[in-house]
């Protein structure tokens, strides 16, 4: 790769070649997490508890998976681009394959294709974002390039939870779920290819480390923890909307209206955030986000059967601050390698936030599903006073407490510089 001075602000056709890619790659992660575990249990009959343990297993593959492709980015640089080839084709085959059980036992198919695409995830997700955090140099470049790269992905998730709900009324779930896997394998076929070109044109700072030192905690472990808090806060919300909207608000029909809502909402949110992060710095603007946030989640303990309009506007407004969630850590992470000189371990840095995503979507199914079940709920059921009320505190009470505390430490690691 070649090295030069590198502008601050990029072109916008580099920027929206580089971020395309983000689009189909939505499908292989929250997508996955909202449709999945309610397919295996609503329409295979598969047991929530039983669900929940096969999430926590998963949690621990990332544990070693995202680490691994981590240390082999940083090891050799010059096999990324062969890395993500394979990614798109495990993607592929993982989503494909978990929504057309064959075989085997339910759960045991359910955690290999789950393990698959999450392979698939790690090895394009990992990488584009190292790409992009070595770049451009300037903050505010890297608060655009992460917006512009979370605004294709927030298209991508639009799409990814909309396209089921709309087709599955024609279709059925499962083929419309199928029809997912399809639109996945035809953007990662158009995507790929364009920003593999752009990559051949662009200049980075990316030499082979094989000897360096993995980054610590002393350094990002203040980031990781804040963001882990806020990743597994918006993640409670993910495993349930399903089954809230259904059994709590009595207006399943609308779950697709609901979805469709909260990502519109984060692409102004993400536009937003990109913006005022160049301009004022991503942690502040992070912090009002969170801030704001907590209105939303403090809002949806008041749902109820028939809260239609109130469960809306929760959904817009913790939409747009979800827009912040996504395009603000990256860029506050890539910040950091940058101030800490820690270049050399980009791919692991970075491999350690998408660990942390991933691991907060299974460990929240891991700790809600097994919790309902103990509650008495039944998904697509009737169910007593209080396995909604345990329906109701998992979506939004413990989210609430978890925002609550990831504001607080982000504000104090932020004003003493390690954040």
């Amino acid at each position: 790769m070649r090295d030069g001075p590198r502008p601050a602000d990029p072109p916008r056709a580099e920027v929206l070649a580089y971020g395309a890619l983000a689009a189909p790659l939505a499908f292989g992660g929250l997508p996955l997490y909202i449709h999945a575990p309610d397919f295996y249990a609503a329409d295979l009959g598969v047991g929530l508890a039983a669900l929940g343990v096969v999430l926590a297993a998963l949690r621990a593959v990332d544990a070693v998976q995202d680490p691994l492709v981590g240390w082999a980015g940083d090891r050799w640089p010059r096999a990324r681009p062969a890395m993500m080839v394979a990614g798109a084709v495990a993607l592929v085959a993982g989503v494909a394959g978990l929504f057309a059980p064959m075989g085997l036992p339910l759960l045991v198919w359910f955690a290999l294709m789950m393990v698959l695409a999450s392979l698939g995830h790690s090895l394009i997700s990992v990488n584009l974002m190292t790409y992009g955090g070595v770049w451009r140099d300037a903050p505010a470049a890297k608060s655009r390039i992460s917006g512009f790269r979370e605004g294709f992905g927030l298209a991508g998730l639009i799409l990814a939870v909309s396209l089921p709900a709309g087709l599955a009324v024609v279709v059925g779930r499962q083929a419309s779920l199928m029809a997912l896997a399809g639109v996945l394998a035809i953007g990662m076929a158009i995507c790929l290819p364009l920003f593999l070109r752009w990559r051949r044109g662009a200049r980075f700072d990316l030499q082979a480390a094989p000897d360096a030192a993995p980054p610590g905690l002393r350094a990002f472990g203040p980031f990781y923890a804040v963001a882990g808090l806020v990743l597994l806060s918006a993640a409670f919300p993910a495993a349930l909307i399903l089954m809230l909207v259904r059994d709590l608000l009595g207006a399943e029909d609308l779950a697709g209206a609901f979805l469709l809502a909260y990502f519109v909402a984060a692409l102004p949110g993400a536009a937003l955030a990109g913006h005022l992060g160049g301009r004022f710095g991503a942690v502040p603007v992070w912090t009002g986000a969170l801030i704001l946030s907590i209105a939303g989640f403090a809002g949806a303990l008041a749902l109820g059967p028939g809260t239609v309009g109130l469960f809306f506007v929760i959904c817009l407004l913790t939409g747009l601050t979800f827009g912040a969630d996504l395009v603000l850590p990256p860029a506050i992470l890539s910040a950091r390698i940058g101030a800490t000189g820690s270049a050399a371990a980009a791919t692991r840095a970075h491999a350690g936030l998408a660990f942390l995503t991933k691991a907060a979507l299974a460990l929240a199914g891991a700790i809600a599903l097994p919790l309902l079940a103990r509650a008495g709920f039944r998904p697509a059921a009737p169910n007593p006073e209080q396995a909604l009320d345990a329906l109701r505190w998992i979506y939004a009470g413990l989210p609430l407490v978890l925002r609550a505390l990831a504001i607080g430490l982000l504000i104090q690691f932020h004003r003493k510089g390690r954040i």
